[in-house]
């Protein structure tokens, strides 16, 4: 952790010195797709919504710091009763960037990005399949990790990103005798570079 902090320090004071900084709004969309531990539960990809704003400091090499409200959930079907089928999810979510320039034009760039996201869970709805007994509730955890990695193209003000992201925690703290699952997104964004 103290490694990652004085990379991002440096980076920081770089982007200071170069002067090179821009930010926006941007909004997008998440489709998220869920993986579980049994063959005989089906899953569907569910899409979501992804609004907020993103700052970047650098050049060449850059820090991508956004703040997003992020929406998305679990939709599984064939659950036993009690277990959850229908998770829906609202969440902030802060993810801490770092990317590169692998084509630099002045109207044009693309760009190839990784790093860490905090998301915290502001809303959470869980449907149980039809069980009413409260002893089936679940504990969704109010602040996960993710890891996200991608690509984006800049064409004049405009940034388009495409990114996959995964929790590095387990989101769904569940009884031992309930099934596991895993929830992995792609995010689409299209951001407005102001300045």
């Amino acid at each position: 952790m103290k490694k990652l902090l004085v990379l991002l320090a440096a980076l920081l004071i770089t982007g200071a010195v170069n002067a090179q900084f821009s930010f926006g709004p941007k909004i997008g969309v998440n489709l998220d797709q869920v993986t579980t531990n049994l063959n005989t539960i089906n899953d569907q990809m569910k899409s979501g919504l992804q609004v907020g704003a993103f700052f970047r400091l650098g050049s060449k090499v850059y820090l991508q710091p956004e703040l997003l409200y992020s929406t998305g959930g679990v939709k599984l079907s064939n659950v036993p009763v009690g277990s959850p089928s229908d998770i829906k999810l609202n969440s902030i979510d802060v993810p801490l960037l770092l990317g590169t320039k692998i084509i630099n034009l002045k109207a044009v760039n693309v760009r190839l990005m990784a790093g860490p996201v905090a998301s915290f869970m502001i809303d959470k709805k869980v449907d149980y399949n039809g069980a009413v007994d409260a002893t089936k509730e679940v504990s969704i955890k109010n602040a996960n990790w993710k890891a996200q990695f991608g690509a984006g193209i800049d064409v004049l003000m405009f940034t388009l990103d495409v990114r996959y992201s995964y929790y590095l925690n387990k989101p769904l703290d569940q009884q031992a005798n309930q099934f596991v699952w895993n929830k992995n997104s792609v995010n689409v964004t299209l951001g407005w570079k102001l300045f």
